[in-house]
């Protein structure tokens, strides 16, 4: 009998300690105590079970040669070395079998030439499926305990960043000819973003200006091209530049299994941090402002930009162009559910286009009216600040309140200890009761950065002015210069929190009501013209 041996291993590690060769001294052993002559090896080293056998680099030569016939019983030192899945090992005894070669387990009581031996096969195909399946929880629990640790379990460092006895640090080193690091770079764009308000754009031309070199050109790493490997441009790119503001790292905060496709828990850790938590949050609102601000594309000037939201899906409204008489465009105010599938419904958005001269025009008079009428202005203007301080002082109430829930949290995890030492409950449990509180303290957390916005906001609003009268009389300054697009949109933006469209059908043709809703209470109806 014609004897072919296969012997695989799944990690490089398992591959360092010589389990592979452990697999062929005991099948040499094996052979010549049951007198058989090997004909073939096929040695799989570093290769997963979960790959089907034909497409393993041994695997498939072994594939190839049972199409020869060139032996006819297959050793394997368990069943487990055919593969960690059930389907995978049985459709691999399958296609052995079809061309008559007999599978035999040299440490298991089995071989596929009788019906028992394939009866036990199954049953041992099964309990190989098992034993991976249980593998990778039990993997998968330790990881998330390490990744709570603040231990780095692989994946994409950061830039700025470097992994040293497995936790992440920051990266101090300077960079070949020049005097910054990594972090250095790093502080330096969110403060070109974050304190001086520049677009991402000048950020990346003047990073390319200062050869400041990437993390690929860096570290000489390549990118796929098709099926080859290629050198990187090492240029600086606006996405490349927004990906990396926006990234929670760099304030100390890291999301662990966010980039995973599976369905898992995302853990979120705290890492050392580059930038402070305020120049964080200073770069991610100067990036919203620049890009509401941004005339790059347009050939018109909205004033109301970023300002109109629909009733219906909730999503802003945008500027375009229609062809109108003669053919001439005419500017309008469109809804972004319009073009997008985005919203609360299926389908697009049925909601009015706005003229969007038209609608300027009704909400610029009203703002001029607004400023001009000193008797109402002042009223509302002080009933608001009024009610504004008595809105903070809420949210710093709450905010003291959250944080002390917060304290708290850590407390309840003794008792889950307590009984997990006294084994009332398992380690599943526990893992289950941490992952709940983690998960309650983060919902807490973003209700503080919450307020933490709304807080600022109030005191960005009212800072600058104790009275009504004073914010008054700026704006009246402001009215007297509104020649420019740039001093309408300062004061629109002043005065006005957002302009609410609701489209309605009446006698099958859609009507739009517009309410503008002014930061001082005032709310005002449109609806003359037909919207």
């Amino acid at each position: 009998m014609r004897v072919a041996i296969y012997c695989r291993v799944s990690t490089d590690d398992q591959a360092d300690r010589g389990t592979v060769q452990n697999q062929i001294e005991f099948a040499n052993k094996y052979c010549d105590l049951h007198q058989h002559t090997i004909t073939k090896w096929y040695i799989d080293d570093g290769i997963s079970g979960t790959i089907p056998l034909e497409q393993r680099p041994e695997g498939a030569k072994l594939v190839e040669d049972l199409r020869e016939k060139q032996f006819d019983i297959l050793l394997v030192y368990k069943l487990d070395r055919l593969g960690r899945s059930a389907r995978i090992i049985l459709n691999a005894v399958y296609d052995l079998e079809q061309a008559g070669v007999v599978v035999k387990s040299m440490t298991e009581p089995f071989d596929t030439g009788d019906p028992s031996g394939r009866f036990l096969l199954t049953i041992l195909a099964g309990v190989a499926d098992l034993e991976r399946d249980t593998i990778v929880t039990r993997l998968w629990h330790g990881a998330n305990r390490a990744a709570r640790e603040g231990r780095w379990l692989g994946g994409i460092v950061a830039y700025g960043y470097r992994v040293v006895d497995g936790y992440l640090e920051v990266n101090k080193d300077p960079l070949p000819g020049h005097d910054m690091s990594e972090a250095d770079v790093i502080r330096m764009m969110y403060h070109l973003i974050g304190t001086q308000g520049l677009s991402t754009i000048k950020v990346a031309d003047y990073l390319n200006a200062l050869r400041i070199p990437t993390s690929y050109t860096k570290d000489g790493r390549m990118v796929t091209s098709g099926k080859r490997k290629v050198a990187t441009t090492g240029q600086w790119t606006p996405g490349r530049v927004r990906n990396m503001i926006v990234n929670t790292t760099y304030k100390g905060v890291h999301q662990y299994g966010k980039r995973t496709k599976k369905d898992r828990e995302i853990i979120t850790r705290k890492v050392p941090s580059i930038v402070t938590e305020e120049l964080w949050e200073a770069a991610q609102k100067a990036m919203q402002n620049n890009f509401i601000e941004a005339f790059r594309s347009r050939k018109r000037e909205y004033l109301l930009r970023g300002l109109i939201k629909c009733s219906i899906c909730g999503l802003n409204y945008c500027g375009g162009a229609f062809k109108g008489p003669g053919g001439a465009l005419k500017p309008y105010y469109v809804c972004n559910g319009k073009t997008t599938y985005r919203g609360k419904f299926n389908g697009k958005c049925p909601s009015k286009n706005l003229p969007a001269v038209d609608i300027e025009e009704q909400v610029w008079n009203e703002c001029v009216r607004f400023i001009n009428d000193p008797d109402s202005a002042l009223s509302e203007i002080s009933t608001t600040m009024e009610n504004r301080k008595s809105e903070k002082a809420n949210y710093i109430s709450e905010r003291t309140a959250i944080e002390q829930a917060i304290s708290t949290k850590e407390t309840e995890k003794q008792p889950i200890l307590d009984l997990f030492r006294r084994n009332i409950i398992s380690a599943a449990d526990v893992e289950q009761q941490f992952t709940k509180i983690t998960q309650e303290t983060e919902r807490l957390r973003q209700r503080l950065k919450e307020l933490d916005k709304l807080i600022t906001a109030e005191d960005t609003m009212f800072s600058k002015f104790d009275t009504a009268e004073a914010l008054l009389l700026s704006l009246r300054e402001k009215l007297k210069n509104a020649d420019t697009f740039e001093a309408r949109r300062e004061i629109v933006k002043t005065i006005v929190d957002r302009v609410e469209v609701k489209t309605e059908t009446k006698n099958n043709r859609p009507q739009a009501t517009v309410t503008t809703q002014f930061i001082f209470s005032r709310v005002t109806p449109c609806t003359d013209k037909g919207y």
